[in-house]
């Protein structure tokens, strides 16, 4: 029976670990043990101003993101909260993060994916956050080279009506940064209303190419 289970889940179901394609015969896993292990060694917390990270966005970390996001492997982000889970935590204590507010996607972008890929590594790492809204649907920032393009194509796209980050310290949660420049509009949208103590950043991974 157990080895018709597992058929039936290779004949029905991804059963590839997103880093290198080794077939997983665990369910509900979806990166081989090795390649976490790997990750997990090389999950050290980095930063560049008040921009903090763990991974610079090499080839390994894109196909984990876009497998989360874009091929209906939601269930990544177990795996993805289990390597976060610790400099995360540590980096909330140390800056005594008061507020935390994942950055939103769109409402298009939630119709087709079904989830916030933010907001789901949050709930499994039961952080409690606060959320702003996107109030207009934009490109996917990933078409657009030009970083000015970027700045336009994300302007005045959030707004904040519940937040009130007065002499708090704020964390925005991301998955990625590569310009800055959507965390930047968060940002900009939280200090209209509000009067924070420090607002830092977090994200999974990082570009190679921002520069602050």
């Amino acid at each position: 029976m157990k080895n018709l289970n597992q058929s039936f889940r290779r004949l029905f179901f991804s059963t590839k670990c997103s880093v290198c394609g080794k077939i997983i015969e665990t369910e509900d896993q979806y990166i081989c043990h090795e390649c976490f292990r790997i990750l997990r060694r090389k999950s050290e917390m980095k930063n560049i101003a008040n921009y903090y990270f763990l991974y610079y966005y090499d080839e390994d970390i894109k196909k984990i993101i876009i497998d989360y996001k874009l091929k209906d492997r939601k269930g990544l982000s177990k795996e993805i909260s289990a390597l976060i889970k610790k400099p995360l935590k540590e980096l909330m204590k140390e800056k005594r993060i008061n507020i935390v507010i994942p950055v939103p996607i769109s409402k298009s972008r939630m119709k087709e994916r079904g989830f916030n890929q933010v907001e789901e590594i949050l709930k499994e790492l039961r952080i409690d956050y606060e959320t702003i809204d996107r109030i207009r649907d934009t490109e996917h920032m990933y078409s657009i080279l030009e970083e000015k393009k970027r700045e336009d194509n994300i302007k005045k796209a959030f707004r904040n009506n519940e937040v009130n980050a007065n002499e708090k310290n704020i964390l925005i949660v991301d998955d990625i940064v590569t310009t800055g420049s959507t965390v930047k509009e968060v940002v900009k949208e939280i200090r209209k209303k509000s009067s924070p103590k420090e607002i830092y950043i977090f994200s999974i991974a990082m570009s190679k190419f921002f520069k602050k």
